[in-house]
């Protein structure tokens, strides 16, 4: 039987920390938002990268591009064509609950159900590109709502200064002044978007596993990242 086709979605929890990025050389790996920040430092990048925020886009848009320009991700995705880049993939997002489809093949792309939060519409994304396994690693899918740092403006959330610990993310400046972004709601928004999620995926033979070390998930198996890598 032939292995699926497997790639290790990151969540930016404060989990993925644990993770040991040496044992991703191997895999397709796709990370998300701000993260691009410790991958500069690290000298690491995955293989796809996404951000499917409006205002998180908003925020980071000459970012975006410039990690589009110099970086050796190879595809991206974006709510809107942030560089004259063949490697840039626009999504257009339905609104929420308009659709309960879950995409399978990238002519969904133009026509986009949304996931709901960053890391279920990545997987999403990684579905339309034919993987058949998707590993999670990073959801922790745990929040504080408003840090110290924080202001509010109308609907959004500004970062006022720089955080000096950040518990919401696996790098204390994830979120840097000035940053802008939605209100972070665990409980009552991310964790059911993840659970019509692992409803449509059990129902299209796609199978999820939460390698996280921290989570308040339940909706997928759990396991070693080790084991399930095979390593």
């Amino acid at each position: 039987m032939n292995e699926k086709k497997t790639i290790v979605v990151m969540g930016n929890g404060p989990s993925l920390g644990d993770v040991d990025f040496d044992l991703l050389k191997s895999y397709d790996t796709y990370g998300l938002n701000s993260a691009y920040r410790a991958y500069e430092r690290m000298n690491w990048y995955p293989k796809y990268f996404g951000c499917f925020d409006y205002i998180v886009t908003n925020s980071h848009r000459n970012s975006f591009k410039k990690l589009v320009e110099s970086s050796p991700i190879e595809r991206f995705f974006f709510l809107e064509q942030i560089a004259p880049s063949p490697k840039v993939q626009k999504v257009w997002l339905l609104p929420y609950g308009a659709s309960n489809r879950l995409p399978q093949d990238e002519a969904d792309f133009y026509y986009f159900t949304d996931g709901g939060s960053s890391g279920a519409n990545a997987s999403q994304t990684a579905i339309c590109m034919g993987y058949e396994k998707i590993i999670l690693v990073g959801v922790d899918c745990s929040y504080v709502e408003f840090l110290p740092e924080t202001e509010q403006e109308g609907v959004k959330l500004r970062i006022g200064k720089t955080p000096e610990k950040n518990p919401n993310y696996w790098f204390d400046d994830y979120q840097q002044e000035g940053d802008e972004y939605n209100i972070p709601r665990g409980a009552d928004f991310h964790a059911p978007t993840w659970n019509l999620l692992a409803q449509r995926a059990q129902q299209n033979n796609i199978e999820i596993v939460n390698c996280s070390t921290t989570t308040t998930l339940e909706c997928f198996r759990r396991a070693d990242l080790k084991k399930e890598l095979g390593l």
